[in-house]
């Protein structure tokens, strides 16, 4: 059984003609993903989403075009996993995502299962994310007026990948707000009405009735 993730990579792969022309150079991937360090920390993710999403997108995506600017396919894959994993990460909420994927699965489930399928999940939004930021090629992000969310737990916030001489490719995130510590994370990505959650979660669900989280887990955790 091969699991896979292609619903945000195959959208964004119809969004953009990028194709790697850059020639292999030394580099060093610390100091490439560190260049913007001081950006992602001066995002407080107990402010406003819509601030939360404009700036991280903003650092992430200058990120993402210095790192296409150093090498071939391969250096180019290894560094967007690290900005997925320095700098998106800590802005995503895994483990609630993890637990939305789950679905009714989730109250039969012990520790031990739900920590091996959040970590699988982690896993996977990396590789997903990271094949996605791949495509992308300067286009300019739209972002949807800011509006009042102190009394709301739950946000979606609009924004738009605009093409060049093409429809703009619509993005919603969806971001929850950690009733302890104030903190706005998001759990899932909407794009062109098709969600991430709902894809992964259809994509497992069988799978997780015939062979239990465990083995799906590990099945994940080995691609």
């Amino acid at each position: 059984m091969r699991i896979v993730s292609t619903t945000l990579t195959t959208l964004l792969l119809l969004a953009s003609s990028f194709s790697f022309t850059a020639q292999s150079k030394d580099y060093n991937a610390e100091e490439l993903t560190s260049k913007y360090k001081a950006e992602i920390e001066q995002i407080a993710p107990d402010s406003s989403p819509y601030d939360i999403v404009e700036s991280l997108s903003k650092v992430v995506f200058k990120s993402v075009t210095n790192a296409k600017a150093q090498g071939d396919e391969k250096t180019t894959k290894e560094l967007m996993q690290l900005i997925v994993r320095q700098q998106l990460l800590p802005f995503v909420d895994v483990r609630f995502a993890a637990y939305k994927i789950l679905g009714p699965q989730l109250k039969q489930s012990t520790k031990e299962e739900r920590d091996l399928f959040v970590d699988a999940m982690e896993r996977n939004l990396v590789d997903t994310y990271s094949s996605a930021l791949v495509q992308y090629n300067n286009q300019e992000v739209r972002y949807e007026p800011k509006r009042d969310v102190s009394n709301q737990k739950m946000v979606a916030v609009r924004t738009e990948l605009l093409q060049p001489g093409g429809k703009p490719l619509s993005m919603i995130f969806k971001l929850r707000k950690n009733s302890k510590t104030g903190e706005w994370k998001a759990y899932d990505l909407i794009v062109e009405g098709i969600s991430l959650i709902d894809s992964k979660r259809a994509e497992l669900s069988q799978p997780l009735r015939n062979d239990g989280i465990g083995q799906v887990a590990e099945t994940l955790l080995e691609e």
